[in-house]
């Protein structure tokens, strides 16, 4: 229709699919899209990309994709969801030249903590800057897709279950753009196949939530977890996650497992890590608490770590906490000013 911008388009058509209960599949083709907003999938729902690009418009703040299922606060359309109801059966998945790009100018705004405006974009301004947002979700499968100028961590997950990402080129470069993130409360979910270049932490099992709290201003104005940041007792534990074949240069890590506040991080498999040369890490894989009080002895266990190559970082291996059951492996260490294994 004349004068409709991509973004109603998408809309529309998702309304129309959304009229049934029945899985149903938006295929992407045959143009490249502009977007204005996060296009917001439903239960059963399929994404076909097809040798296209999805692109976001000049000063868009908002995620690519996240699920319908956010009840955002009219109040304050940025912070905490007021609720997050469960979904379930969601996939994306590219064909051929499949590509995702974030904005080329991000939006400014005002930050009080720092008495300035700055582009909005990494972690200070929370779950909007994530490529991909996906909160209570049970099922969900990424592969396929390029993913390019992140306005902060390309893929979030929170309080999700059966998550399976793969086959991603990911190229990151803005203050923290992490790759893929399983948050307090995800559990049983893989990736693998993973390649490019992140400027913070390619994988990472982080768990941290304490649930809803009261929130101080601080430098950090909105929250990275919708579900856990808009519920109270919470389990925040992330658990049965498998990470292999990951391939990426980039800064601070390859894959970290992280625990504070209580939660725990355990029965993960992190195998096949490499570093393209590309880029300068502290660690290639990092097994550490901070960011939060109240870590126990144990709290991070049961990992399984094995073939981890080092080509610029200082350590192949570095664990800074005690755990319990931590298997260690086949580390190799090519930067010869680095150390392979090292407790602090």
């Amino acid at each position: 229709m004349p004068g409709t911008t991509d973004s109603s388009a998408i809309e529309r058509c998702l309304d129309a699919a959304n009229r049934t209960s029945c899985e149903k599949t938006i295929v992407f083709d045959g143009k490249d899209y502009w977007i204005d907003r996060a296009i917001l999938l439903s239960s059963n729902t399929e994404v076909i990309i097809d040798n296209c690009t999805i692109k976001q418009n000049d000063y868009v703040f908002d995620n690519v994709f996240r699920g319908n299922n956010l009840v955002i606060n009219g109040i304050d359309p940025y912070g905490p969801p007021v609720d997050v109801t469960p979904i379930q059966n969601v996939k994306i998945w590219g064909k051929g030249d499949a590509k995702i790009i974030g904005t080329d100018k991000p939006r400014t705004g005002y930050h009080p903590f720092f008495h300035e405006y700055q582009e909005m974009t990494g972690d200070f301004w929370g779950w909007r800057t994530h490529m991909f947002s996906f909160s209570y979700c049970d099922g969900f499968e990424l592969s396929g897709v390029k993913l390019r100028q992140t306005m902060g961590w390309a893929i979030s997950f929170d309080h999700c279950r059966q998550c399976y990402v793969h086959d991603i080129d990911i190229r990151s470069s803005v203050k923290n753009g992490d790759g893929i993130n399983f948050r307090s409360g995800c559990n049983h979910c893989t990736v693998e196949n993973i390649t490019g270049f992140t400027s913070d932490d390619t994988v990472a099992c982080t768990a941290l939530s304490r649930g809803k709290n009261e929130r101080p201003l601080s430098k950090y104005l909105s929250v990275s977890e919708p579900y856990n940041s808009s519920h109270e007792n919470i389990d925040g534990s992330v658990h049965h996650i498998k990470i292999s074949n990951i391939f990426t240069g980039g800064y601070h890590h390859g894959v970290i497992c992280l625990a504070a506040n209580g939660n725990q991080v355990h029965d993960i498999e992190i195998s096949n890590v490499k570093e393209t040369g590309e880029g300068q890490r502290e660690a290639t894989v990092k097994v550490y608490t901070g960011y939060g009080e109240g870590y126990r002895s144990g709290d991070i266990h049961d990992i399984k770590i094995s073939s981890i190559t080092s080509e610029k970082a200082k350590y192949a291996f570095l664990i800074h906490c005690e755990t319990r059951n931590l298997t260690v492996e086949n580390l190799v260490q090519n930067n010869p000013e680095g150390v392979t294994y090292f407790k602090k």
